[in-house]
This record gives C-alpha cells, sequence and structure tokens, in this order.
C-alpha cells in the first residue's frame, strides 16, 4: 500500500484516499487508509480523536469536523457472569452512539475539504446518523438510502440530522443498489463501507484501549458486519506493534449465527466471504446483517494474523445477553451485545488464562429502547 493513498483490494490499482465513486473501475473495493502508530499523547493535545490525526494520511487542509467524539470510557465489566478482568469500550457514549464516529469525523472532513457538498450513504442506520450529523456539522447536504425495515427511531432521528431519508423496500442490499446507482448519475458517496478513511478511523479505538489501559489487552472482541471496524481496529494495533514493538491481541469478531459470513469464510479457511444466501431468517443485531461483507478480505486476514477468529452466537444468547445488560444499566443496541453474548456463552472458557480482554461496546440502544426490551 502506498504511505499515502489506498489500492483496490482486487486487482492491485493505486487509490486515493479520498474518492467521490469509492470502488475501483475493476469494481474492487479500495483497502483501508494507512495508518501510523499515533505516538505519545500531548498534554496539550485535544481530547477528540483529532489529537490522532497524524496516525492517517490526512492533507494540510483537511480542517477537523468533531462533535466531540473521543475520550470515552474503558471500564471494568462487571456483569453476572462475566470473568474479572474484562473491560468495555464504550463507543456506546460517542455522540451519535455508535462507533461509526470514529471514522465520520475524518471522512467528512476530508470530503468537504475536496469541495464536496453533496453527499450520500447507504446504511441500516448507524452509520447514516453517524454521517448525517457531521455532515450536518459541516454545513454539506446528506441524503441516505435506508432499508425501509430499519427501526423506525434511527430513520427519525437521520431526519433530525438534517438528511434527506430514502427508504428502499427490500433487504439491506437493496439500499447499496439504490445508493450506487445515485453515485453513479454523479452524486458523492460517502459509504462507510467503502471510503478508505472511515475504516481506518476504526483504529482510534484501538489508540484509546491502550491510551487507558496502559498497555495492549490480551483479547479484542467486537461485532463483525462489513467487517470495517475489526479492521479498523486491527490496524491501528499493528501500527502500535510495528512502531513499539508490541504484540496485537487476539482479535475476536461475532456475528450472529443468522448471518455468518465471515464465520463461514473463516471456518472454511477462506480468504474473501461468499455471499451469505442461507435462509436463516432476521436478527435482532441488524447491523451486522451483512450479505456480503466489504472488508471481509482484510478483517479475515488481520484475525488470523492475530490468533484469534470470527464466531457466531445464536439469537437466543443474543437476547439473554442483552437483557442482562440493560438490566445493569448497560443500555446497548443489539448488535453491541454480540460480544457479550460471545462471552456468556463460549467465551469465557475459549479466553480463560488471557489477561486484559476488552469488549466494544459499539452502540447505544436508544435507537431501539423500550420496543427492544418490552419484546425480548
Amino acid at each position: 500500500m502506498s504511505a499515502t493513498g489506498a489500492q483496490c483490494l482486487s486487482c492491485g490499482t493505486a487509490l486515493p484516499l479520498v474518492i467521490a465513486y469509492p470502488l475501483c473501475p475493476c469494481g474492487g473495493v479500495p483497502s483501508l487508509a494507512p495508518v501510523c502508530d499515533p505516538g505519545p499523547r500531548s498534554p496539550l493535545a485535544s481530547h477528540t480523536l483529532w489529537r490522532y490525526r497524524h496516525a492517517f494520511a490526512l492533507e494540510n487542509k483537511v480542517k477537523p469536523v468533531t462533535l466531540g467524539e473521543g475520550a470515552v470510557p474503558l471500564q471494568p465489566l462487571l456483569l453476572p457472569g462475566i470473568p474479572p478482568g474484562v473491560f468495555a469500550l464504550r463507543d456506546d457514549l460517542l455522540p451519535t452512539g455508535s462507533w461509526k464516529d470514529r471514522g465520520s469525523t475524518f471522512l467528512i472532513a476530508a470530503l468537504v475539504a475536496r469541495g464536496y457538498t453533496d453527499l450520500i450513504e447507504d446504511s441500516s442506520g448507524n452509520a447514516a446518523l453517524s454521517l448525517a450529523r457531521y455532515a450536518q456539522a459541516a454545513g454539506v447536504s446528506f441524503t441516505a438510502f435506508v432499508p425501509a425495515h430499519s427501526t423506525a427511531v434511527k430513520k427519525d432521528l437521520i431526519r433530525a440530522a438534517g438528511a434527506t431519508l430514502v427508504e428502499v423496500p427490500g433487504p439491506r442490499a437493496e439500499a447499496t443498489k439504490a445508493a450506487q446507482r445515485a453515485a453513479l448519475e454523479g452524486r458523492v458517496w460517502a459509504a462507510h463501507a467503502l471510503q478508505p478513511l472511515h475504516a481506518a478511523g476504526a483504529a482510534t479505538a484501538a489508540f484509546e484501549i491502550v491510551e487507558a489501559l496502559g498497555r495492549v489487552p490480551g483479547a479484542v472482541v467486537m461485532p463483525a458486519g462489513q467487517g470495517g471496524y475489526l479492521a479498523g481496529v486491527a490496524a491501528g494495533f499493528e501500527a502500535m506493534s510495528q512502531a513499539r514493538g508490541a504484540l496485537v491481541p487476539r482479535l475476536i469478531g461475532v456475528q450472529s449465527m443468522n448471518c455468518r459470513p465471515l464465520v463461514h469464510a473463516f471456518e472454511s479457511n477462506l480468504l474473501q466471504s461468499e455471499t451469505w444466501t442461507e435462509a436463516d431468517g432476521g436478527s435482532l443485531a441488524e447491523g451486522v446483517q451483512i450479505a456480503t461483507p466489504r472488508r471481509a478480505q482484510e478483517a479475515l486476514a488481520a484475525v488470523r494474523r492475530s490468533g484469534g477468529a470470527i464466531v457466531a452466537v445464536t439469537e437466543l444468547a443474543l437476547e439473554r445477553a442483552i437483557r442482562l445488560a440493560w438490566r445493569e444499566g448497560l443500555k446497548i443496541e443489539p448488535t453491541a451485545g454480540l460480544g457479550l453474548a460471545y462471552l456468556l456463552d463460549a467465551g469465557a472458557r475459549l479466553l480463560a488464562g488471557v489477561e486484559d480482554i476488552v469488549v466494544l461496546l459499539s452502540g447505544h440502544g436508544v435507537r431501539d429502547g423500550r420496543p427492544l426490551v418490552e419484546g425480548l
């Protein structure tokens, strides 16, 4: 990979870090933006994620677009059934209630610096809300193509963020197709799953974990949908490892048993995932109901390098984890419950002896709320 650019994961063609139509002419996906070690934190550094801007290949003309993201707590996870030594990174407390803010703050700033003012995205909800709020803060227009079946509260919040909402009937993939058609007509596709800078922004989670813990954890457990969260976090740990000689934690990606293309690829020793076509029904964790993960290749490679795994949990295990979390005051969204479900179901046994396990709580349940809890 170029030190200042991305490359197509399919054909190797060099691609820019900021691109209006984030697919290679061959149809391939651009790689993550390169990530460097952030170095020691200055006492005068901003508390926002922009204190890490030099870890990314951002042009000097890129000015911060921020909602105050960053500095989320890393706290002991004190839940019944969770062993001591497990911590939670509270990405559910980021400004829009999702880890997507880690990528949106950098991507929107970079797009605006290029003069792009009419942005679109496809999303089940979280990415669209995050990008819409940062676009609103930057003073540019934003249109979200969202599956019609997405949670009503999510759609209301996206509209409240000043975005134009286009509800697309059918499965999640239809929203992507609709956004792609609009992009081919000249709109700027701020696709969180495709733009090199967005997934790279997840590296800041690794930086904050080490900053708060004072060391590299033994394992990190997180939900896996498109694979960008996992690949970005891995890039952050690997950048610190290369610069400091530190180990990379064992990475565990968690999917729903009802939609597990990454699990199938991992267990089958594939380099890329196949489209998930089994009719196993939907999942409470709609944020990872991705039949064809865009960043599967990077996520799979990162997990294997770390000695980790990609696993699946049942809907029953997920329901139990969400109910427990809410009862104990952790108002997380269902997707964020995947890591907890894994630890409660099998992870505590499989990770026995591993010191400092960190679970990434990827999103807030405000978008699901009482209907979620009453429905369990």
